[in-house]
């Protein structure tokens, strides 16, 4: 059975492939109840009660399964070949994963389970890319960048999947809680403002809500604070503002508006532990 956890700071990934079942129990065993599941199914078939709705789920369909989801397996044929990856939403939305398009943010928001059909080529291509993400799980800890590996051959293979899903349901109606609008609106507010603005208060200003509200909202979406949020948007500008060698500490510290490159220096070191010029020498030497 190949199934692993990261051991790395987030811990929030578990990934299992071409994993044949013989047991309702063993099946649910690994859909984590504080996870948001994908289930691909390789072979065979199964049905389940998520939330309280059936689900059927036959060779070549996948079912994204909603964290906190009451599941329960109520078939599943004698020989069931599936493969599933769970994730945190703290791991999916950290560091690499850029903003998520409206049909990524269901896989967060999401209270139902849905499931679609993929053609044997569409499948295969999404198999592919869960053995990588597969690989990058198995490297070694001493791997220089093995973090960034994972995070993004993981948003790899979900865009991918994200991208069947957008075609499969591009016709039905998207229905947003005003909570699910308001991390919506968030986001994207962060995605244009992210490198010059840095408070909460600017963004709940911009939403008409109090900096408190928002943080509230944005904690119950994503699990991590709207503070949180922002931080590891900064963080991420800052790894592609320093793939360009052309441009010094000083000018990126200035492109991201902190007050000096020693603000800037100590704000990168406390979230990656290497300060801009060391994490800048890795990459040339990578």
């Amino acid at each position: 059975m190949e199934f692993r956890k990261s051991n790395y700071k987030t811990g929030g990934i578990q990934l299992c492939i071409f994993e044949s079942l013989t047991s309702k129990r063993t099946l649910k065993n690994l859909i984590p109840e504080d996870h948001s599941t994908v289930l691909l199914v390789n072979k065979g078939a199964a049905a389940m009660s998520i939330n309280s709705r059936k689900v059927h789920l036959f060779i070549n369909e996948s079912a994204v399964i909603p964290k906190k989801a009451n599941c329960e397996i109520l078939l599943m044929s004698r020989e069931l070949c599936i493969s599933i990856v769970s994730f945190t939403s703290e791991f999916a939305l950290e560091n690499s994963i850029r903003w998520p398009h409206i049909g990524y943010f269901n896989f967060f928001t999401a209270q139902y389970a849905s499931k679609i059909f993929l053609k044997k080529k569409e499948i295969k291509n999404l198999m592919d890319l869960l053995e990588i993400v597969n690989s990058r799980l198995l490297i070694s800890d001493s791997k220089v960048f093995k973090k960034e590996l994972i995070l993004l051959s993981f948003n790899l293979f979900l865009y991918e999947l994200a991208s069947h899903y957008y075609k499969a349901t591009w016709h039905e109606r998207v229905k947003y809680s005003s909570t699910e609008k308001t991390a919506v609106h968030f986001f994207r507010l962060l995605e244009i403002h992210c490198r010059v603005q840095h408070s909460v208060k600017f963004y709940a200003d911009a939403l008409n809500i109090s900096s408190g509200h928002l943080t509230k909202t944005i904690k119950q979406i994503t699990e991590i604070t709207a503070k949180q949020c922002i931080e590891n948007a900064l963080i991420l500008e800052a790894k592609i503002l320093l793939q360009n060698s052309d441009l010094t500490i000083l000018k990126i510290s200035e492109e991201l508006k902190f007050a000096n490159t020693s603000f800037f220096s100590n704000f990168f070191k406390k979230h990656t532990s290497l300060s801009p010029s060391a994490y800048r020498i890795r990459l040339n030497q990578h």
